[in-house]
């Protein structure tokens, strides 16, 4: 097992503990196979099952699915080795889905949802509280990044998607509404950064919101940077400059503009 992890350090193999009876001898061949089951289930429309329906629009992936695509695609899997629990065992994992009832959340199979979508679905819920911003100060965020950062938040028992009976209320690849607790918090991805809206009264809720920053800092494995979103409205949205003693207590205030004001003078 110590050599099959070196080598996999060295992407000469892919193995994980999790399959301990699984190698991929190549690795490309692997990510061949996600992408190639992704694509199934997304650009596939002559398929009208349920199942993949519910896949496209809301997400959701089964272990039945699973097993439909295999008719489809069977060179992608190994009898008795590698099959459909096997696949969604090492896409759980990887941080490709997370387990959500008797089902598996992707992210990466929603569509995406235009500004005036995203304001729409931000507008049904004022926020009392400046939005949050999480960046990387010297690169824009990694693609994937807020896929994972989802079902990174979702394998901790504090987070979950905001249900309206089996469907997520609010589920695209770039704004997912979810609970911390009994927090209502929307994260929507604007590829330069990720921001955080925290919706509900704060004055009760400080050592909360104090958690949600933190849960979401240590769901990266890159730590990212905090600020806070620039209320401006004079260019696309952007990181406001503010001072570190700001930063700790940004998630408390209520009254926020004079956070800005050096940053809402610089924009005029």
């Amino acid at each position: 097992k110590a050599a099959l992890k070196f080598f996999s350090d060295l992407n000469v193999i892919l193995y994980y503990s999790v399959l301990p009876n699984v190698v991929f001898t190549n690795p490309q061949s692997f990510l061949n196979i996600v992408t190639e089951i992704i694509e199934r289930i997304v650009y596939n429309k002559d398929i009208k099952d349920p199942l993949f329906s519910r896949a496209r629009n809301e997400g959701m992936i089964s272990i039945k699915l699973i097993e439909l695509l295999k008719l489809d695609f069977p060179q992608a899997f190994k009898p008795t080795m590698f099959e459909a629990k096997e696949l969604i065992t090492l896409l759980l994992h990887l941080g490709v889905v997370s387990e959500c009832n008797s089902e598996y959340f992707m992210p990466s199979l929603l569509k995406g949802l235009d500004t005036q979508g995203i304001e729409a679905s931000l507008s049904l819920h004022p926020n009392t509280v400046a939005p949050c911003a999480v960046y990387y100060e010297k690169r824009w965020l990694e693609c994937g990044a807020f896929g994972f950062l989802i079902t990174s938040l979702l394998s901790s028992d504090r987070w979950t998607l905001v249900l309206d009976g089996v469907r997520p209320e609010c589920a695209y690849s770039n704004c997912i509404k979810m609970y911390f607790e009994s927090m209502l918090v929307t994260l929507v991805d604007y590829a330069s950064h990720i921001e955080i809206h925290v919706h509900g009264d704060i004055d009760d809720c400080q050592e909360l919101c104090h958690d949600i920053k933190q849960s979401v800092f240590d769901a990266f494995k890159v730590k990212p940077q905090f600020g806070l979103v620039c209320p401006c409205g004079r260019s696309e949205k952007h990181v406001a400059k503010y001072t570190s003693a700001t930063l700790k207590s940004f998630l408390f205030k209520k009254s926020f503009k004079n956070i800005f004001l050096e940053e809402l003078q610089s924009c005029s």
